[in-house]
């Protein structure tokens, strides 16, 4: 069971927790829209459930066409001359969805409600997950005594076996995959090093096909 606390407009493309927040029902058999009835905050509910089936629609067209049903909260309330309730149960029947109407503060009809979820889990089969697929881990700094460290002037040429394995793994011109270069250069320790050497700032370090100037 996922419990979702809501979600926000443009979430399928990343917005917010975005898919960290739509991944965690991807194994859902049910979906239950918990939906504001009672107009707070001038809160429409059938405004409020459309996005959140569009943004479910976005992310996974198979998510959308989950069964699920509505509750209807905080029906406790709903002022009286409030059509709120009325166009929500209209709207959500004539998508083929069943509507509950509860509170959670009185647990008025929240009993029903878990009878009702119980019983279609009982019925609906299982959802067939699909496992991602292997990600290579990326290769890691090693031992920075192995690296041949050879100096020409103001150029400073390292190489090495694990070093080329590091370096055939990152994506220059992606800004994370050029982060995480430097930091397992830090880590190893090959900065020190060649500070110890004599590096200068504004010496050039030459890495295979790389160059880069040295700062500190």
């Amino acid at each position: 069971m996922a419990d979702i606390p809501g979600s926000i407009e443009g979430a399928a493309e990343g917005a917010g927790l975005g898919h960290d927040f739509l991944r965690h029902i991807d194994r859902c058999r049910l979906l239950v829209h918990i939906v504001d009835v009672s107009g707070s905050e001038g809160r429409d509910p059938v405004e409020d459930f459309d996005k959140i089936c569009a943004e479910l629609h976005e992310y996974s067209v198979d998510l959308s066409n989950r069964p699920m049903v509505v509750a209807a909260n905080k029906c406790d309330l709903l002022p009286p001359d409030s059509d709120n309730l009325r166009r929500l149960r209209a709207h959500v029947e004539e998508l083929g969805c069943e509507l509950f109407e509860i509170s959670a503060a009185t647990t008025q009809g929240t009993r029903q409600l878990m009878q009702v979820i119980a019983q279609r889990l009982r019925e609906l089969p299982p959802i067939t997950v699909y496992e991602p697929e292997y990600v290579k881990p990326m290769a890691q700094a090693g031992d920075p005594e192995e690296l041949e460290i050879d100096h020409y002037g103001d150029t400073w040429v390292v190489s090495g076996p694990w070093m080329e394995r590091l370096l055939g793994d990152i994506n220059f011109d992606d800004f994370e995959s050029r982060n995480y270069f430097d930091r397992q250069l830090r880590k190893c320790g090959l900065f020190q090093r060649l500070e110890e050497m004599g590096i200068r700032d504004g010496d050039t370090v030459s890495i295979y096909d790389c160059e880069f100037t040295y700062e500190r």
